[in-house]
């Protein structure tokens, strides 16, 4: 069957151009393929098409009813190929996009407002959830996420970094003594499930040593937001994604403790991934473009 739609192809071009040999040439084909192709189409459906003279080429009847079909065929396919084209030139549709809540609530949503004056036409359906989610299966055009990548079958593209902050609310009551590691002992500690070591701290000094602490956590969750919510509260101290407090420590109602001790814990990269593909739409392509250009306004500075 989908030989004889090339066929039917072939046939239309025959009628259009009125021989076989100029549609051969519009074909880029031997005028005996293309006589070959009619002749075979022919076969299959047991009718002839085509009445061949020495001079010129005339339609049966049921040749002339059949070529109407061939040609509505081909024009539809003439229109799919338009709109393709059409899609992948134009910066209008949908683009669905992943991300963890976090991410989502704490920069994701501050590009959307932006991305949307500067492309009106261009819609987003956000998908948050703290699972990396199949950009194939659940047809996500764009995915940011935190961490190494390694799926041949995906494209990334980094755009900042991800450390952890050791950090609680200026307003909890113990803030002011933590001056030393020693100082956290005994601290409500907020925890993460999702972070490796979850209730250990490792910090290192600026004298290059390393401090290991553990913890038995007051509270733990699975989610980043949840967490931050509680230090902000004064529930406790924790560890925090850099990017999730950058308005909160500028601000002053969450603080860094032990600002010359650092969070012994691989900076992770944060990418921007995309289902690996010869021609990404004008519309997803804008997206990519916007956030590389102003997600650095909500993300630390690397280095």
């Amino acid at each position: 069957m989908l030989k004889d739609l090339y066929r039917m192809g072939v046939f239309a071009k025959v009628v259009e151009e009125g021989t076989f040999t100029s549609a051969a040439e519009a074909l880029s084909l031997s005028k005996s393929v293309v006589s070959a192709h009619v002749a075979k189409l022919e076969e299959n459906l047991g009718a002839q098409l085509l009445l061949r003279t020495t001079r010129k080429l005339a339609l049966t009847a049921e040749g002339r009813r059949y070529y109407e079909k061939c040609r509505q065929m081909l024009e539809l396919a003439e229109a799919a190929e338009a709109e393709l084209e059409s899609d992948l030139a134009d910066a209008r549709g949908l683009v669905r996009v992943s991300c963890s809540v976090n991410f989502g609530l704490t920069v994701f949503t501050k590009l959307a407002a932006g991305f949307h004056a500067r492309y009106p036409e261009i819609r987003l359906d956000l998908v948050l959830d703290d699972n990396p989610l199949n950009l194939i299966e659940e047809k996500i055009d764009l995915a940011i996420r935190v961490g190494e990548v390694s799926d041949p079958n995906l494209r990334m593209s980094r755009i900042g970094t991800m450390g952890l902050v050791l950090c609680a609310a200026r307003k909890w009551p113990g803030c002011k003594r933590v001056r030393k590691p020693a100082d956290l002992a005994g601290a409500p500690w907020i925890s993460i499930a999702q972070l490796p070591e979850h209730e250990r701290l490792r910090l290192r000094a600026p004298s290059g040593e390393t401090v290991t602490m553990d913890f038995e956590a007051a509270v733990t969750t699975q989610s980043g937001i949840t967490a931050k919510t509680l230090i902000l509260e004064g529930a406790g101290v924790g560890v925090l994604p850099n990017y999730a407090i950058l308005s909160e420590l500028e601000s002053g109602s969450i603080v860094r403790l032990l600002s010359d001790y650092k969070v012994v814990r691989r900076e992770r990269p944060i990418s921007l991934i995309t289902p690996d593909r010869a021609h990404l739409p004008a519309k997803t392509r804008a997206l990519i473009d916007f956030v590389k250009a102003e997600a650095k306004a909500y993300l630390p500075r690397e280095g």
